[in-house]
């Protein structure tokens, strides 16, 4: 056999190795979490009166996930549909603490300490789960908050929820992709919180206030209209919106 011979087919069978390797045989997935918002067609921003931003706020970010490995933070698919677990490089809370108080800069938040207010955003999901298809992988995360604002003395205004979602088709396996949606999901879920109208509400009035109870009603029913229109646009099977749409309901 010619040394050319030899060659080719051991590139043959070095990219038959490789393809399995991206389409199935994936063990795990190592992401090096970083800020990297795309944000579609439009830029995710709060809109904030100037009331509340007067005051100042201390930001702290919390774990609520209940995970046994607070690293894992989703889970992905190869073309045998095996789940492999997708896992950060570092803290999640303390990268998603750098990343509000980063946004909240870039929204001009009078974040100091001590503060006025102290606005505790615990993190009751991050995560992302990546669908293997055939031409690429299908990307969906969501990050979910459960918010107190509180005054300076530790009494609770108020109290709500906040969540964002984004998707996206991309490269199979692609860190760089999981960065992006993960980005932009966190974003939303903090534009979210701070558009909270019981949330401003008591901020800048420094009394309890709201009705939480339908606060997360009205989450609920957002979440799901946000689903409805993701089917609409096909860029979910109607497996996974069933899925996905029985676990927002037992979240109610």
């Amino acid at each position: 056999m010619t040394l050319a011979r030899r060659f080719a087919i051991a590139l043959i069978f070095g990219s038959v190795a490789t393809l399995a390797y991206a389409r199935g045989n994936l063990k795990e997935l190592t992401v090096p979490l970083k800020f990297k918002p795309q944000e579609g067609v439009h830029a995710t921003s709060a809109d904030l009166p100037p009331a509340l931003l007067n005051l100042a706020v201390e930001v702290r970010v919390e774990d609520g996930r209940k995970l046994e490995d607070p690293l894992v933070i989703g889970q992905g698919t190869g073309g045998d549909d095996k789940l492999f677990p997708i896992h950060a490089d570092h803290d999640v809370i303390a990268f998603i603490q750098d990343m509000v108080t980063a946004v909240g800069k870039e929204w001009s938040l009078k974040q100091e300490r001590p503060a006025t207010r102290i606005l505790i955003l615990k993190t009751t999901r991050f995560f992302i789960d990546e669908n293997n298809k055939a031409v690429g992988s299908m990307y969906a995360s969501e990050v979910r908050f459960a918010f107190l604002i509180k005054d300076s003395r530790g009494r609770t205004l108020a109290e709500g929820t906040g969540s964002g979602t984004a998707h996206r088709y991309g490269k199979a396996h692609s860190v760089e992709n999981c960065n992006e949606v993960l980005s932009d999901a966190l974003k939303e879920a903090y534009a979210n919180v701070l558009a909270d109208k019981i949330l401003q509400t008591a901020w800048i009035a420094g009394t309890p206030t709201g009705n939480p109870g339908s606060h997360a009603v009205d989450t609920t029913e957002e979440r799901l209209r946000k689903l409805d229109d993701l089917l609409k646009k096909a860029l979910i099977s109607k497996g996974e919106y069933d899925k996905k749409r029985a676990e927002i309901l037992k979240d109610m």
